[in-house]
């Protein structure tokens, strides 16, 4: 995480007040991401979003089958990556188990200090998920390899909270609602690889009228200050097909199932009493392209406002570019 990046405030004046950061979708097993609120600050530290989870990016298919084949290593296939993801994944259940008994032992007070496992860092994120703690968000285009990565987390015992890109999740939307997975989807975006073929615009709105959690989301600088928009787009796409969804859900693909997919739908994603004041005020209907964020308050407090320069936050990164003329 880079908090000079202009990409922060710039989604700020698309009204995005929360936003999940994850490494890129070349490995197998990512690392780690993070929930931040959309409040500058001088660390990424200085900007996580309270009591947020953590997550764990994992990723499927084309990419890490492509970045190793060109390597001629392993995972150089779609086999070798389930191969490679199960035998990690059982690697880790070995280390719980160690760590289990340790901790059994020390409760006991029969434990010695040398006793202790030593500490792996790649398998604690991994025991993490295992023990509900940390979430997993997967890359995953394809409708047989999120089926796949279900079976193979039913086999270990963890479960995947989000899955991202999911352009075929119109495939297996009541296997993704019996499982309680969200998908993060784009609203057109298809055709730029093959695995991405079989992308098709009314993707959001056939998961939603399965009954699954439908999320709008972006990949891209300039998507994700336009978010509203994206979900108009495919609310329209299934309201062509003939799935008519009232605007008050297809909010919730940018708003309540956000929260849901990253954890946090307890502190934020619905104005509800009791939960953060993260709140966007619209100069019109939030699903027209005319439409752009008036206000946005995060925490109650009023970070940008298209009425005060005053409360049009910029990154230091940003301070003195040319045309920006006199900056105090």
């Amino acid at each position: 995480v880079w908090p000079q990046d202009p990409g922060f405030t710039r989604a700020l004046a698309g009204g995005v007040t929360s936003l999940h950061v994850l490494p890129g979708s070349a490995n197998l097993f990512g690392g780690r991401g993070v929930t931040l609120k959309n409040v500058l600050g001088r660390t990424a530290q200085d900007m996580k979003f309270p009591d947020a989870p953590m997550s764990l990016k994992m990723a499927c298919g084309e990419n890490p089958k492509r970045v190793y084949g060109n390597r001629n290593q392993m995972p150089s296939t779609r086999m070798g990556n389930i191969a490679s993801d199960r035998q990690t994944w059982s690697d880790a259940a070995v280390y719980k188990r160690k760590w289990d008994d340790y901790n059994k032992r020390v409760a006991a007070g029969t434990a010695k200090p040398s006793d202790m496992p030593r500490r792996e860092l790649g398998n604690e994120t991994l025991m993490g998920v295992l023990n509900g703690e940390i979430l997993v968000q997967n890359h995953c285009y394809r409708a047989d390899e999120m089926a796949n990565t279900i079976a193979m987390s039913n086999e270990f015992g963890y479960k995947v909270t989000t899955f991202h890109h999911a352009v075929e999740s119109y495939k297996i939307a009541d296997l993704l609602k019996a499982n309680g997975i969200c998908s993060a989807m784009w609203a057109d975006w298809w055709g730029f690889k093959m695995e991405s073929y079989d992308g098709i615009r009314e993707n959001v709105a056939l998961v939603q009228n399965a009954g699954a959690c439908a999320i709008v989301h972006s990949d891209d600088e300039n998507g994700i200050q336009r978010l509203n928009q994206e979900a108009a787009k495919a609310a329209a796409a299934g309201k062509r097909a003939g799935i008519n969804i009232p605007p008050e859900v297809i909010w919730e693909w940018v708003s309540l199932n956000p929260a849901k997919g990253l954890g946090i739908a307890d502190k934020t994603g619905s104005l509800e009493v009791g939960k953060m004041a993260d709140v966007v005020l619209w100069n019109g209907d939030p699903l027209s392209v005319y439409s752009r964020p008036e206000k946005v308050w995060i925490d109650g407090a009023v970070m940008y406002d298209t009425s005060d320069p005053k409360r049009r936050p910029m990154t230091d990164f940003e301070l003195g570019q040319p045309g920006m003329g006199d900056v105090k």
